[in-house]
């Protein structure tokens, strides 16, 4: 009896798709290190005196996200 489950192209279609969320979880982290790693510069700059502006600018977050930073 045949079981698709065994068949080559339905492992290599799974392996793909796994290989695809593999690929997009890589992503995603990597997305979010680097957003963190803005945060932290953004904290290191206010802590300075920097402006609100300069520090929005240079680390490409939105005035709104550095505002938060000061509050926190």
């Amino acid at each position: 009896m045949f079981r698709i489950e065994e068949s080559e192209t339905y492992k290599m279609i799974i392996e793909k798709g796994m290989q695809k969320g593999i690929e997009k979880g890589i992503e995603k982290g990597i997305e979010k290190g680097a957003q963190q790693e803005k945060i932290a510069i953004a904290r290191k700059l206010l802590k300075e005196g920097m402006d609100i502006d300069k520090v929005a600018d240079i680390t490409e977050l939105n005035k709104d996200e550095v505002k938060k930073l000061i509050q926190h």
